[in-house]
């Protein structure tokens, strides 16, 4: 396979990468690789609403309400955050558990050692 062709290949995965994240959230950029811009409705009847507008937008550009964008965002921060918190509470009970089993070995080494002492003796007599 030439170098050309798998460039275009990864290029093209790229691209489907980006046709698909640009639904969620605020978009990084354009599948077509262009920057992302806001634009602001100007219509008189309308209430003007932001978009999420490619720079170089034709017919089938990306084109993604702001407010739609920003709750898919939050969400998916919030979903984030949660996981980190889940995460940061079993760490509690894995530290918990560590504490346990230095308590265990500081106990074992204790018995341990009478034994080690016990033996000695009962070898001397």
């Amino acid at each position: 396979m030439s170098t050309s062709s798998s460039s275009d290949g990864a290029s093209y995965v790229d691209m489907l990468y980006s046709v698909n994240d640009s639904n969620f959230g605020v978009p990084d950029r354009c599948p077509c690789g262009s920057a992302i811009i806001i634009q602001i409705t100007t219509e008189a009847a309308a209430i003007p609403k932001k978009y999420f507008v490619c720079k170089d937008f034709k017919n089938d550009g990306l084109q993604q309400e702001w407010t739609a964008a920003i709750e898919d965002e939050t969400r998916r921060l919030k979903k984030t955050v949660d996981d980190h918190e889940s995460r940061i509470r079993s760490l509690g009970r894995v530290e918990y558990r560590i504490d346990r089993i230095d308590q265990d070995a500081q106990k074992t080494t204790v018995r341990l050692h009478t034994l080690v002492i016990r033996s000695t003796r009962w070898r001397k007599s």
